[in-house]
């Protein structure tokens, strides 16, 4: 005969239980603490920033500030060079048949290398002459070509140098 207990009380959490939960208030309120803290820190340092512009530490040309100066003005010509037109130029002119692998950009000139894929030599040298004519590049020059024979597709893996106006 089955017999149904619908009414057997739950049983009682084990002690690893409490224990992971103790260890989780814990964490819970010992990270609260912390960004506490941390908020504290800043508004200390806001309210001091107005008096600290006023007297201005005396500035020495060290190498570190120097190299720390080279550092931002690439970053600055990184960020000034327009990308977007040069991926607009790029995949205006992709046809199918062609993937890109990588694009390696010069900020200093406006030079580019491209990697891409074709699946033979015919589609390598059509998307080439595509860039010569139709995507405005001033100089499109291909640099190295080879068969990729560890894929099993084996497509025709190809570098293009790109000179472009930006």
């Amino acid at each position: 005969m089955l017999k149904l207990d619908f009414e057997h009380p739950a049983p009682r959490p084990h002690w690893t239980a409490w224990l992971l939960l103790a260890a989780g208030l814990a964490a819970a309120a010992w990270t609260g603490w912390q960004a506490w803290r941390a908020q504290e820190a800043f508004d200390r340092a806001v309210a001091e920033a107005p008096h600290a512009a006023q007297v201005p530490a005396p500035r020495r040309a060290t190498a570190a500030a120097r190299t720390d100066d080279t550092a931002a003005r690439s970053a600055r010509e990184q960020l000034a060079t327009p990308w977007s037109e040069l991926f607009m130029r790029l995949e205006g002119n992709l046809p199918k048949r062609i993937a890109l692998v990588t694009l390696e950009a010069d900020t200093r000139k406006p030079e580019a290398t491209l990697t891409a894929e074709a699946r033979n030599a015919k589609d390598m040298l059509a998307y080439v002459e595509q860039l010569k004519d139709e995507a405005g590049f001033t100089t499109v020059t291909l640099a190295s070509h080879a068969l990729q024979e560890a894929d099993p597709q084996q497509p025709l893996r190809f570098i293009v140098r790109l000179g472009w106006k930006p």
